[in-house]
């Protein structure tokens, strides 16, 4: 139901509350009272937008007179304000535990899988003693690398400059 008000030269309408709306609000306020019962055990498990909801509600009535809140409404207050939720949340003993043990695992794992795959490598038959000796007198036969190679160590023993 609307009536209209003379705001300057026209006619606004303006709304008027009727019996309803005083019913609704004790309800609302009511709801919220239930809402925020035991809000400690709950705050955890309820959805973000609830949890905005609440708090909002609770800060509308922070601004009022702190006399009239419930104690309820003071604890809530107090839980969201300084509660160990979010950020303040206490750690999990066993988190550092179970991270530590499954990083050893994994670790462990890794070692093991490395140790396996160097056991399982074929050996290559150019990377033999024999085949380095071999390879060292071909050098000193062709004279390669006469400054730094085996055939400069020959020269040395040699006497060769």
């Amino acid at each position: 139901m609307q009536m209209l008000a003379a705001r300057g030269a026209r006619l606004v309408p303006v709304p008027v509350p009727f019996a309803g709306a005083a019913r609704r609000a004790a309800l609302s306020t009511r709801a919220s009272a239930i809402s925020i019962a035991n809000i400690e055990t709950r705050w955890g498990k309820l959805p973000e937008a609830e949890q905005g909801a609440i708090a909002d509600r609770i800060a509308v009535a922070e601004k009022g007179d702190w006399k009239n809140m419930s104690l309820e409404e003071k604890r809530a207050a107090y839980y969201i304000a300084y509660g160990a939720h979010g950020a303040r949340n206490p750690k999990d003993p066993n988190l550092t535990k179970a991270v530590m043990a499954w990083s050893s695992v994994f670790f462990a794992l890794s070692v093991g899988m490395y140790f396996y795959w160097e056991t399982q490598k074929p050996v290559i038959r150019t990377m033999t003693p024999e085949w380095k000796a071999a390879e060292d007198a071909r050098a000193i036969e062709l004279k390669q690398n006469p400054f730094s190679g085996a055939y400069a160590a020959e020269r040395k023993k040699n006497g060769d400059n």
